[in-house]
């Protein structure tokens, strides 16, 4: 090394190096892991005490800065308590469990396990419960429940959370009876402002990207559908319709009412996304 650099500097220098070494040897590592096939992706493996840790940090972390602009609205106002027992019945118990209760099996052999929300509506205040609820979370088997339940309907199951811990089985079977009439509402359509320009979200809350490629979307490499690329190129609909964004947007919508042989199922997607789709997949080169 140069006798012209000086000793503070030599001493970043080196460490800066060290620091750079650990970095490279740990990516080294990780990668000689990760191809060797040793890290065990089974459910029936737990996790590291220290990735449980990390994972939990991180979400609290993570809901509690988005969910800090949340209005929580009056959760007392009549019939909120049992339309979200209703939802509650009809979405949650399955994974969550209820006091008494138990977790269907597909739900007990999930990993990570889903939450207690007993317990997480003890710890957590209303808005954080709004938007996991909402949101849903990464990697978790938790899904987003904006598309698919009213929002004032969230409202009514967050209701029903923060009375959970405190009922008993009785409780729970009682206000289970008082629900029996009430529904958990879908929700209208969402405008394209509402998703904040990003069509790619309808996609995926709608499973597209389970079967098909599609521009834009990070997903599983599946090869079920064709590739929803170069869609302006193609001359037909499910090979039956001129490709005009009606015509698109009619096969969204009714898959096998254009194409009796095609395996694309009803998605039950409205006008509103169906159009959105159409518009994204047209634009698409």
């Amino acid at each position: 090394m140069p006798s012209f650099i000086h000793k503070p500097r030599r001493k970043v220098v080196l460490l800066a190096a060290g620091a750079l070494g650990l970095v490279v040897l740990g990516a080294l590592s990780a990668s000689v892991v990760l191809l060797s096939g040793a890290y065990s992706t089974a459910a029936t493996t737990q996790h590291f005490k220290i990735t449980h840790r990390l994972l939990d940090a991180g979400l609290r972390f993570s809901v509690r800065s988005h969910a800090s602009g949340v209005k929580v609205p009056d959760l007392a106002r009549e019939g909120m308590l049992e339309r979200g027992a209703a939802c509650y019945r009809m979405h949650c118990v399955q994974c969550h469990g209820a006091p008494g209760v138990a977790r269907h099996p597909a739900g007990r052999g999930m990993l990570p396990i889903a939450s207690s929300l007993a317990q997480s509506a003890r710890e957590w205040p209303p808005e954080w419960l709004y938007y996991v609820t909402r949101k849903g979370v990464h990697m978790s088997g938790m899904p987003a429940w904006e598309f698919r339940i009213a929002d004032e309907d969230l409202w009514s199951t967050v209701a029903f959370l923060t009375r959970l811990p405190f009922m008993t089985h009785q409780d729970y079977l009682d206000l289970h009876a008082e629900s029996a009439d009430f529904s958990c509402r879908a929700p209208t359509e969402m405008r394209h402002d509402a998703l904040h320009g990003d069509v790619k979200v309808v996609f995926r809350q709608y499973a597209c990207h389970a079967c098909h490629r599609i521009e834009g979307i990070v997903g599983p490499k599946s090869r079920v559908g064709p590739p929803l690329v170069d869609w302006p190129r193609r001359k037909y609909v499910a090979g039956v319709l001129p490709n005009t964004e009606e015509n698109l947007i009619r096969f969204i919508r009714d898959p096998q009412g254009v194409s009796p042989h095609s395996l694309m199922p009803k998605l039950d997607v409205g006008e509103v996304h169906a159009r959105q789709m159409a518009r994204y997949l047209l634009a698409s080169e």
